[in-house]
Order: C-alpha cells, then sequence, then structure tokens
C-alpha cells in the first residue's frame, strides 16, 4: 500500500480513537492467549494480531489491544491502594529493517483500555488519553527499542488493559508494572519515557528539563515524591576549590549540583522546594541523562501513632532550609545520607527535643567520669548534652542494652530513638533485652542553632559520620594521626578533656582519631590554621596550656594545616567533598 495512503488511514484511525468510536470497542473482537503477560498469567488477546504479539503489516491491522485478567485487575487494585498509584511500562522494538526514507512521518499511539458499559454488555474501550510519538525520531538516533510508562493515581479509574496503535512494523516485548513516575530515562540503550494518565507526546528536547507542575493528582498527598537525576560519569569533576557544577532552575529556587568522580545520580526531594510540583530546566547542558519523578516509599508516611522511623534520602545540603512546614513530624525531621548510606540525620525543632533524645546517651558513651553510666531523668533536665550529636552504632546498641538490663526506664523520645535505629538496621535485637550493633550511625543538631553553627555543626557531626562508617576513611585518618606532631597532638587533647561543656576522655583513642579529624575538616581548608591558632588564643586555653598554646600561636598551627591538606585531598579524590564540605546538592 502506498506510503501516504497509510499514513492517511492511520491518521483517520488516530482522530476515531481519539473520539472514542465504538468501532473500538473490544467486546466485539476475539478473545485468546497473548505472547505476554504478568504474575504468572497471560493477558488476554483481544484480536488476532495481539495473539501473534507483533504487528506485522500495519495496512492490514495496526493495532495490538491486551486486555488484564480479573487477577492482574484484582493486582492493580490492590498495588495502587497500597502505593498510592502504579505505572505500567511497555518495551517495544521496531521490526522489518529500516524505514521508508520518503515518509514524513511514521507515527503511533499507546495507552490504557477502560472498562465500558454499552447495550451489548459490559466491554473495553480506548482512552482518550495516550502517548503518542513518530518512528522516525527514534530513526534519526539509532533506537530500534524503548518503553514507555503511564501512570494511575490512587483516584485514578483502574485501568482494564492496553493497546498500541503503529504504522510501522513492531512487537511489545515485555510489559511490567512499577511505582508511578513521570519523566524521562536516557541511561540506558533502551530509553524511558514516563507519563501520567493523561498522556503526551514524544519528542526530541530542545533543552534538558522535564515539567512536574500538573502531576500532583498521581501522589500521595502526605507524603510528596522524588526526583531522581543521572548524569554523565566523569573523572573531569575540577579541584576542590573550584569543582565542575551544574545549575537548574525549579519552580522559584536554584539548584546547585557538584559533579563527583563517585556519585553520579542525585535524589530531590520535593519537599525540599519551596514549590512542590514544578519545572525543572537545567538548560542545554549535555550531562543529564534522566530526570524521573517517582513516588516515595508508604513506609516513609508518619504512623498514626508516634513519630516518623523511616528517613527521607537526601543530600545534607537540601536540609538546612528544608521548609520546616513540609517536615513529616513537628518535632523533627529524619534524613538518610544519599552519599553515604545507612547514616541517619536528626534536624530537631529545638534543643530542649533534641535533649530529651540524646543527653543521657551522651553521658552515657562520651562524658568523663559518666561513661558507660545511665543518668537519671532529673539530671537530664538540669544538664547539657550537646548542640549537635553523633553516635556510631556499637555505643547506641550498648546504651539501650544497659537500660534494659538495668531495667532502666527510658523516656518517649529514647524509645522512639530506638524504634528508628531498629527499623533502620543501626542497631539489631539480639534477644533477651540486648542489642547489637547493625550498619550505620546517627548524628543530629537543631533548628535553634544559627545558620553558621548549623553549617559548621553539619560538617563537624558529619565527618564523624563517615569516620564511623568508612573503613577507608578510618585508614587514612589513622595515617594522618600517627604521623602528626606529639606536641601539637597534646595540645588538642588538654583542650578537649579541659574545656567546658567538652570533657572527653583522651584515654579512648577511637575517640582522639575521630575528634582531630573533625575539628580539622569541619570548616575549609584556608582556615583550619587560624582556627587553631584561635583557639590557642583564648584567655581560658592559655592559663591551662600555656607553654602548648604558645607552642601552637608560634607555629602557626603547621600540623594542622598540614593533616588538613591530606585529609581534604581524601575527601575530594573519594566523595567529591572537602574540608567544611559535606554536600554536593544545595539550593538559593
Amino acid at each position: 500500500m502506498n506510503r501516504r495512503i497509510l499514513e492517511a488511514l492511520f491518521l483517520a484511525l488516530s482522530c476515531i480513537l481519539f473520539l472514542g468510536a465504538s468501532f473500538f470497542i473490544t467486546d466485539k473482537f476475539i478473545a485468546s492467549s497473548s505472547p505476554l503477560g504478568l504474575n504468572g498469567e497471560r493477558f488476554v488477546a483481544m484480536n488476532s494480531q495481539s495473539a501473534k504479539g507483533k504487528i506485522t503489516k500495519p495496512e492490514k491491522n495496526s493495532s495490538l489491544y491486551y486486555r488484564f485478567t480479573t487477577n492482574q485487575k484484582l493486582h492493580l487494585r490492590q498495588e495502587v491502594k497500597a502505593n498510592g498509584g502504579i505505572s505500567l511500562v511497555a518495551t517495544i522494538k521496531t521490526i522489518g529493517g529500516s524505514y521508508d526514507q520518503t515518509a514524513k512521518t511514521l507515527p503511533f499511539q499507546f495507552g490504557f483500555l477502560y472498562d465500558k458499559s454499552s447495550s451489548a454488555g459490559e466491554s473495553v474501550a480506548p482512552s482518550n488519553n495516550f502517548v503518542s510519538g513518530d518512528y522516525l525520531m527514534f530513526d534519526r538516533t539509532g533506537i530500534s527499542s524503548f518503553r514507555i510508562s503511564i501512570s494511575v493515581g490512587q483516584d485514578g479509574v483502574v485501568p482494564a488493559g492496553f493497546f498500541l496503535h503503529s504504522s510501522h512494523p513492531c512487537q511489545i516485548e515485555k510489559v511490567v508494572f512499577s511505582g508511578v513516575m513521570v519523566g524521562w530515562d536516557f541511561s540506558s540503550s533502551v530509553p524511558l519515557y514516563a507519563f501520567s494518565d493523561k498522556g503526551g507526546t514524544i519528542e526530541i528536547l530542545d533543552g534538558v528539563y522535564a515539567d512536574f507542575t500538573n502531576v500532583e493528582r498521581l501522589f500521595n498527598s502526605t507524603l510528596l515524591p522524588r526526583i531522581t537525576i543521572k548524569m554523565t560519569p566523569t573523572d573531569d569533576i575540577g579541584t576542590w576549590n573550584d569543582q565542575k557544577k551544574l545549575y537548574a532552575r525549579y519552580g522559584n529556587d536554584e539548584v546547585t549540583i557538584r559533579r563527583s568522580k563517585k556519585f553520579n545520580t542525585v535524589s530531590l526531594q520535593l519537599a525540599a522546594f519551596t514549590k512542590p510540583y514544578a519545572k525543572i530546566d537545567f538548560g542545554s547542558i549535555d550531562q543529564i541523562q534522566a530526570i524521573l519523578l517517582q513516588a516515595n516509599e508508604p513506609k516513609l508516611e508518619k504512623r498514626n501513632m508516634g513519630g516518623v522511623l523511616y528517613p527521607l534520602v537526601t543530600d545534607l545540603g537540601l536540609i538546612l532550609n528544608w521548609p520546616q512546614d513540609n517536615w513529616r513530624e513537628r518535632d523533627y525531621e529524619l534524613f538518610e545520607w544519599e552519599e553515604v548510606p545507612h547514616v541517619l540525620f536528626i534536624d530537631f525543632a529545638s534543643y530542649k527535643i533534641q535533649s530529651d533524645f540524646l543527653t543521657r546517651l551522651a553521658y552515657f558513651a562520651e562524658k568523663v567520669g559518666y561513661r558507660g553510666t545511665l543518668v537519671s531523668d532529673s539530671f537530664v533536665q538540669t544538664h547539657h548534652g550537646y548542640n549537635a550529636h553523633d553516635y556510631k552504632a556499637k555505643d547506641l546498641a550498648a546504651f539501650f542494652t544497659a537500660a534494659s538490663l538495668q531495667e532502666v526506664t527510658l523516656n518517649s523520645k529514647e524509645y522512639l530513638l530506638r524504634d528508628i535505629l531498629l527499623a533502620n538496621g543501626v542497631i539489631v535485637d539480639a534477644g533477651n533485652g540486648t542489642y547489637a550493633e547493625g550498619e550505620g550511625a546517627v548524628i543530629s543538631f537543631s533548628r535553634e542553632s544559627s545558620e553558621n553553627l548549623r553549617w559548621q555543626f553539619l560538617a563537624h557531626e558529619s565527618w564523624h559520620g563517615i569516620y564511623f562508617t568508612s573503613p577507608e576513611f578510618r585508614s587514612e585518618v589513622d595515617t594522618v594521626y600517627d604521623g602528626f606532631d606529639r606536641k601539637s597532638l597534646e595540645f588538642i587533647k588538654v583542650f578537649w578533656e579541659t574545656q567546658p561543656g567538652l570533657n572527653y576522655d583522651r584515654n579512648d583513642d577511637y575517640l582522639m582519631r575521630n575528634e582531630l579529624m573533625a575539628y580539622i575538616m569541619q570548616q575549609s581548608l584556608p582556615r583550619v590554621a587560624p582556627y587553631i591558632t584561635g583557639l590557642a588564643e583564648r584567655d581560658s586555653v592559655r592559663q591551662i596550656e600555656g607553654d602548648l598554646a604558645s607552642y601552637i600561636r608560634s607555629n602557626g598551627a603547621s600540623a594542622f594545616q598540614d593533616a588538613g591538606q591530606e585529609l581534604n585531598r581524601w575527601a575530594f579524590e573519594n566523595y567529591g567533598f572537602a574540608a567544611g564540605r559535606v554536600h554536593l546538592v544545595y539550593r538559593e
């Protein structure tokens, strides 16, 4: 058949489809076994072409129709109810050789079938909302297979099946159900185009962007989704003080992403932004491989009774100015560090709330004269722990084991902390009232701290998180510590031991190594020596340390500066971080 006639016929069929004409009501079609299926059951093929699973001669039959079985529809409804929505993802492959180069367009359409009542009884019919595209667009880029996803939200009607109309020979290779998603992913040889239930058009992007302004209905209203950004891997990330960056606008916010050799995927939680549903635009750069909006797991929702147990995965650079109105819990928000998995970060609404959670633990784990001791409730109410905290899994397990075995009743916030740690595997219930260390650590600070202090606390405590969880980093710190100038080391140890509010146990070698690293890495490299020299200039330090303080002032804290350069080099090479900076992403 002449190609122009075929194109005209396909256009006419598209118009009929768009109008929802009864010609396509599939109760008039045959029902037979399909080569495609899901959950151990084949889809119901609604015409002879569908039973073959291919469109081989589109000029004679250009349509595939598949209906879900009763069990498959039940599964769909259950998934929508449990997860807030679902998407159908079909892999489509062109067959039959090259395209007719004289054709101006080779269109196709993919969409859902829905139940429909008619005078003849129950039937199914195509949706007016479908995904359309042009095979010639793929031909120009050498793509023979691609994936299309269409999502159904919690409030949407569960479809009865799906269809494909094609003006070129093709087949549906695979169909799977997945979570709700909107956007695109070109990171593999089979690109993905993900649409809402409203459908849309597959087109060549004239920039790097995705528009999420009208997809809110697809997602759970109480748990905002996340954007996954995939970037092209690269070793060219610049230097620690001139790092390569990508810039994007999301609604009213400006987003900066620093490049890293190790991390090429970034999660942007919509709850971090002032306008959750908006358009994200990177301009015309060629380093973005995917922008995909996806639902968070339902378990991340706040429980009806008790606080949030599971964290939002994010880069730490976004939590400092995370809109507090978007917190899932009034007293705190819980995060997991994307670049350092299993490290939990709790941002508390106030020092008081933080103290209720962590002060007793602080004295048990670190305070000189109290280590291993479970202080009383009245003690917790009248004594200061820290303005920011960090604890490794071993100490957390020991604390809750001691409380259990000694039959010490903890407060409700401490039991909530225990539940959070158990839920995320940081500690493990070992039976008989005991707990074992799992994987990870917990870090915290408070909204009551000033912005400058929060930045400093973020860096200081987060380096502890890496030290707790990375054997490679601990080995690097050991090398620096073992070669450190002994007199300079004695100065900082006396400082930690004697300054009010610190009271570190200098006999704890693990603590000494960890704190030396953090005191160096909590500020940018140029500020390391001035910071340590400033400590040596304090009156209280000069009175206690005398000659040691003079020694530091006389050499300009050179040992600390030298150590900072080595630790900074390692951090940038392995994470893309630097002294004073433990994030790759931030917004303005």
